[in-house]
């Protein structure tokens, strides 16, 4: 028997492949947000809040300027059906070419950094990164392929050694030197295990060409365009606070933003990278994007409406086991960005759908209009009372009036109903309701505080959560949604573990 082409395998063997990459997506980030979350509650015990806010202040300069590496080069690989060697190299042109030029200008403007941010050290931090823009450009662009092909267990690979061997070094290096150039180092580190890996793990080898670049720019402006925008929607209110707040509170605030949205970021994002591979495969076929489409919803609501509020409930417990007693405060803050982060998340599905129907332009677009939405409403607020929790709160607004936009810009391109989203996304954010209800009254009701309170707290926010989404999806008549797989799941694990011999 023949292997089916990828334009005649069914939609349920696409389905399939999309959930073991995803699992594999998931694995990845969680190995690499696991290792972050121990960097930084080791690193927050050792280094001053002071030092995190220089580096943040660094990468803030560094990391906009990276963006036009974002020019979307990998992405048209991923979306053509049989790339050339050629096309692979034109692609490694542009990102080497980009990478040297973001090096250099970073060396330019470090000087400037010190003028806004009113930090001398931020500059020979910055100095150092310009080293990593210039790694960034070099690396092997073959490695694309384990996305192409989905082969998400070699990009496993690919992307955790790297990370392991940062938080080695990071960490040691904290132990030493006890400041901001431990962080430093880390980054570097793991930049160069990455460029290394890459070419160890792949046999393509790039060579300058540019036979290409015309064709890949024509698909990829909208990409860079929609990069750029993108990074300045996540950084706006950092950029706000770095203007008047100084290190300290800019890095109360980054910290605090990593903390709170990690967990559901963590397990949204790998699903959302797998989305595009898939639907490049399925792009002449608006019925079976339409379904991909709305299942990645339905786990994006999902997900982020369990961890979204359940971050913001136990955020003051959470807050004083995972960071310590110098971080006391943000509690607040980080419940109000783990709200804002699950809103966020719900948008994330919808751009691979636009380049998927060969409509980059609408995303760039929408992005840009988000990034106006977001800037009107924190950047006066900002100025006005200074305050972290009043940015936070601004910054979970704007994504709430941002969203109904980016959902009517979907269904006039892929026809996707109203009736078809309040049944995709009304079942997880009753489920939270009724979490946020039950421990709310157990806070209210229990004489318990601290490490006990967290863990009666995040249990019987889950039996809650999950029971409440159980009844709703019975009651709605048991549809083909998340919900099903995710109760097969805990069916199948209380079976094998009841089976097991006593």
């Amino acid at each position: 028997m023949t292997e089916q082409s990828p334009k005649e395998a069914p939609n349920n063997v696409w389905g399939a492949r999309m959930l073991n990459g995803a699992l594999w997506m998931i694995a990845l980030r969680w190995a690499i947000r696991l290792t972050g979350l121990v960097s930084t509650v080791i690193l927050a015990r050792l280094l001053e809040p002071r030092d995190f806010g220089i580096v943040a202040m660094a990468m803030i300069v560094v990391n906009t300027l990276e963006i036009f590496n974002q020019t979307g080069q990998k992405l048209v690989l991923i979306r053509l059906e049989d790339p050339t060697k050629d096309h692979f190299d034109s692609a490694w042109t542009i990102s080497f070419l980009i990478g040297l030029a973001t090096a250099a200008v970073i060396l330019m403007i470090s000087p400037l950094a010190e003028l806004y941010f009113h930090e001398p050290k931020v500059e020979p931090v910055m100095q150092c990164l310009a080293l990593r823009a210039l790694l960034g450009g070099i690396e092997n662009i073959g490695t694309i392929n384990f996305r192409r092909d989905l082969k998400f267990n070699n990009f496993f690979a690919y992307n955790v050694y790297p990370k392991l061997i940062s938080f080695v070094v990071t960490i040691t290096l904290a132990f030493i030197l006890r400041n901001y150039w431990a962080l430093v180092a880390g980054i570097l580190t793991g930049q160069l295990a990455l460029i290394v890996l890459s070419y160890v793990m792949h046999p393509h080898r790039p060579r300058f060409n540019v036979s290409k670049v015309g064709e890949i720019w024509s698909f990829s402006i909208w990409t860079f365009f929609r990069a750029i925008g993108n990074y300045l929607n996540s950084q706006v209110d950092q950029v706000v606070i770095g203007g008047f707040g100084g290190s300290t509170l800019m890095g109360r605030y980054a910290v605090a933003t990593d903390v709170a949205q990690s967990p559901g970021r963590e397990i949204n994002e790998p699903m959302v990278a797998v989305l595009y591979p898939v639907m490049s495969r399925l792009q002449q076929d608006l019925s079976a994007l339409r379904d991909v489409y709305l299942n990645i919803l339905g786990w994006t609501a999902f997900i982020c409406a369990a961890t979204g509020v359940g971050v913001a409930l136990i955020a003051p417990d959470m807050q004083h086991l995972v960071l310590g007693e110098k971080w006391n405060g943000i509690a607040p803050l980080m419940s109000w960005l783990a709200i804002g982060g699950a809103i966020t998340g719900l948008s994330s599905g919808a751009y691979a759908l636009f380049d998927a129907l060969n409509r980059p332009g609408t995303g760039a677009r929408m992005i840009w209009i988000r990034l106006a939405v977001l800037g009107t409403v924190i950047v006066p607020v900002a100025y006005w009372t200074r305050n972290l929790i009043d940015i936070a709160i601004c910054r979970a607004a704007g994504e709430a009036l941002f969203l109904p936009g980016l959902f009517h810009a979907v269904h006039r391109m892929a026809h996707i109903t109203l009736r078809q989203y309040l049944e995709t996304l009304y079942r997880p954010l009753l489920a939270s309701v009724a979490m946020a209800i039950a421990v709310l009254l157990a806070n209210l009701l229990l004489p318990i505080s601290g490490t006990y309170r967290l863990g009666i707290d995040i249990g019987l926010g889950a039996i809650v959560f999950l029971g409440s989404a159980l009844l709703l999806w019975y009651a709605a008549g048991r549809p083909r949604t998340p919900e099903a797989h995710v109760f097969a799941a805990i069916t199948k694990f209380f079976w094998r573990t009841s089976a097991l011999p006593r």
